[in-house]
């Protein structure tokens, strides 16, 4: 073992397990104090190991550029390179080959690959094709796959994250909600289950449940501005919009350039009769986000600053008209014509503002 040269350097393990004798000798061919307990002399020796060894080089192996290739948008090319990595005691690379064919489209060969994976003993394969079923719009089998995996990992978050979704995409809002309060009770730790609880219940149409989902939300979460507005959501849906005006107020007190709860504010106030104000918050809400709804709600409440000019009217000059022959006068049995009225067509009606949604 030649001193300074990196490549005679002892392994870290066998520096660790080495006796006294030996750890000595290798003290003093490196150069080293060999003098003191073995256990400093342990640590010298580890710690000249650790800062002479050469990091071996890294090179990509095919999964990697596999993986890499899905990412960069290259799915087929992927698929290949997946393909040839495939191996019959290893579910990974199923689990990348599925996720290639996902990304190209391909979505019943991605439920046959995840498929193959999670009989191979992958859990996480289950929640894969839970996307894939979602992704095709079969919400209820892809719950049902989410539930699978959750039998053998209770209480894991993103699974259940996923089976709320599913749920709520299916029309069940309730069960939705269900899952993410049941979470926020056992997960206290974790921000926004409730708000996307209380948002579940508000996009199926329970008002009123929403509201007293999203108020424990407010308390749990006093500082977070997306509860406060979903909130005043719901308050406006279930008809309470003096207390949604408040809410959106709250909102934009911890969030003063927040778009949606300007323009929802503007879509309160013009409910009670308050069109300056409305008019107002809206087109500050125009300037900060380019929202369809936004910028139809501005066209509607009026989008100009400018009052509208008032024409001037120049007086008429009056024509002398010629005189009647008797020719032109009607005779005594002849009716004279009745003029049609030409009725003015119907104002089109705009449609009233509506609310950002949640």
């Amino acid at each position: 073992m030649s001193r300074g040269d990196a490549v005679s350097l002892p392994p870290l393990a066998e520096v660790e397990h080495a006796e006294w004798p030996v750890l000595k000798h290798m003290c003093e061919s490196l150069g080293l104090n060999p003098k003191g307990r073995s256990a400093v002399v342990r640590m010298r020796v580890l710690d000249h190991v650790r800062r002479h060894a050469r990091a071996e080089p890294w090179r990509a192996k095919r999964e990697h550029i596999a993986a890499l290739l899905t990412r960069l948008g290259f799915p087929e090319v992927s698929q290949d390179v997946w393909e040839s990595t495939i191996q019959l005691d290893a579910p990974a690379p199923w689990l990348g080959l599925g996720q290639a064919q996902l990304a190209g489209g391909s979505l019943a060969e991605a439920t046959r690959s995840f498929d193959r994976a999670a009989r191979m003993g992958d859990a996480d394969a289950l929640l894969h094709r839970a996307g894939v079923l979602a992704a095709a719009g079969e919400y209820e089998r892809a719950v049902r796959a989410c539930e699978s995996y959750l039998a053998t990992h209770v209480g894991d978050l993103r699974a259940l994250a996923m089976q709320a979704d599913f749920l709520a995409r299916a029309g069940f809002g309730e069960e939705a909600a269900r899952v993410f309060r049941a979470t926020a009770e056992s997960r206290r730790e974790i921000p926004g289950l409730l708000r996307a609880g209380g948002t579940a219940l508000l996009r199926a149409g329970r008002h009123e449940a929403a509201v007293n989902m999203l108020m424990e939300a407010t308390r749990a979460e006093p500082t977070d501005p997306d509860s406060r507005i979903n909130l005043g959501a719901a308050l406006l849906l279930a008809g309470r919009t003096r207390e949604a005006i408040a809410a959106f107020r709250a909102a934009l007190k911890i969030d003063p350039h927040c778009a949606e709860a300007l323009n929802n504010l503007g879509v309160a106030q013009l409910q009670l009769g308050q069109a300056k104000g409305a008019a107002g918050n809206i087109r500050r809400a125009a300037k900060l986000a380019d929202s369809p709804r936004i910028m139809l709600n501005l066209a509607n409440v009026g989008g100009s600053d400018r009052p509208p000019r008032a024409r001037k009217r120049t007086p008429r000059k009056k024509t002398k008209s010629p005189p009647e022959s008797d020719a032109a006068k009607p005779s005594p049995s002849s009716k004279p014509r009745k003029r049609r009225s030409r009725k003015a067509p119907p104002a089109e009606r705009s449609k009233p503002p509506e609310p950002s949604p949640p």
